[in-house]
């Protein structure tokens, strides 16, 4: 695996940014600074060493099938948990915008990453395996070089199939824009059905602005924090089991939604971590996401 690109002024002009980042007295402006770099730019600094390391590390990470064999596995009534990066820093004791670093978290995260998929959940990853010209190529050797190699230290990971935890958004963005055909196909997974919304009070679902849920018999909502959700996941799983296994559970919870998807399929619900999926529809909209 090697990467080559040239040295151009803007990714030079880039560097300096970075550089000068550090030097920002605001919190609050160094934050907003950083945002405004993209991640991906990272790369260009990689060497050829640390390129070879890379290789030697993706060699012990799972293979995760494709968007369009995960869909279909989720079409069949699968219930799907996503351990994308947020939750491999959970793993590792780290925090991210959703959760603290919660030992009991982790444990739980591990736990499902170490069973795999089963017969009614599918365990879904990030695939750090993607080709050099994919999209996303960039954004996840940024990532997989900061702490993949800790989160396989720490995870066995099992000879199964694991699903892409990104197949929502590949299959309905093309870069920024929308994907009609791929947003249809994932928007008849609930068709007919009687749909549990599990999120905060303020999330845009309520308001469904896209038009994503006209297709459903039926609509509830289970409010929950907006952070550190699992504090109360207790609670969360017995109001959801209040309504019977006929309710498909459409989950914006971060992490927490990754466990309780895993435990409500081995009770007989279909359960949906979805993540910002919502979220980052309505950004692409504006311009304002991309997958890269």
């Amino acid at each position: 695996m090697t990467i080559k690109y040239q040295i151009t002024p803007t990714y030079i002009a880039w560097r300096v940014k970075k550089l000068a980042c550090n030097f920002v007295p605001s919190k609050r402006l160094r934050q907003k600074l950083k945002k405004s770099m993209p991640q991906k730019w990272d790369v260009l600094s990689f060497s050829g060493k640390a390129m070879a390391k890379y290789a030697q590390i993706l060699r012990r990470y799972p293979d995760v099938l494709s968007p369009e064999e995960t869909f279909e596995l989720a079409r069949q009534k699968f219930s799907f948990s996503r351990i994308g990066d947020g939750e491999f820093n959970n793993i590792i004791g780290g925090r991210n915008s959703f959760n603290s670093a919660d030992p009991a978290l982790a444990v739980r995260l591990k736990e499902i990453c170490e069973a795999g998929s089963t017969a009614c959940c599918l365990v879904c990853l990030n695939n750090y395996k993607l080709p050099e010209g994919h999209s996303a190529y960039k954004w996840f050797l940024h990532h997989g070089t900061r702490y993949l190699n800790k989160v396989l230290d720490t995870v066995k990971f099992q000879p199964t199939e694991y699903g892409d935890a990104y197949f929502l958004l590949r299959l309905s963005l093309s870069g920024n824009r929308l994907n009609h055909d791929g947003f249809f196909k994932i928007k008849g997974l609930w068709q007919g059905r009687k749909v549990l919304f599990v999120c905060n009070s303020k999330s845009p679902l309520i308001q469904d602005d896209l038009n994503l849920f006209d297709n459903v018999a039926q609509k509830e909502f289970l409010y929950i924090p907006n952070k550190n959700a699992f504090a109360a996941y207790a609670q969360i799983l017995t109001n959801i089991k209040k309504y019977d296994p006929s309710w498909l559970i459409y989950m914006e919870a971060g992490a927490t939604a990754s466990v309780l998807a895993w435990d409500l399929s081995k009770d007989g619900w279909q359960a949906f971590d979805m993540g910002d999926f919502y979220k980052r529809l309505l950004s692409s909209q504006n311009g304002e996401f991309t997958l890269e």
